[in-house]
């Protein structure tokens, strides 16, 4: 599935943000969150499920929540994952 990336410096396949990458769908639902959220009150949020992935890769990576943002942003790695 990976083998074919555009970017010059493609992601292991075997490495976890790969894995994460695969699986991601399975394990995290916006569904199983909702009760979490209220839909009608204030601005809408991201993605539950997608929180919760960056949340697991925040810990697997041990940063900081501002780390975590920047990583968000410019690491092809959490990118993928």
């Amino acid at each position: 599935m990976f083998e074919n990336q555009a970017w010059p410096h493609p992601v292991p396949s075997d490495s976890f943000y790969a894995r994460l990458a695969l699986v991601n769908d399975e394990l995290f639902h916006d569904a199983d969150l909702a009760e979490m959220y209220c839909l009608d009150n204030g601005r809408p949020c991201l993605s539950p499920a997608l929180l919760c992935g960056v949340l697991l890769l925040q810990f697997y990576d041990n940063v900081s929540d501002g780390e975590a943002v920047e990583r968000v942003r410019f690491d092809l790695r959490w990118k993928l994952a």
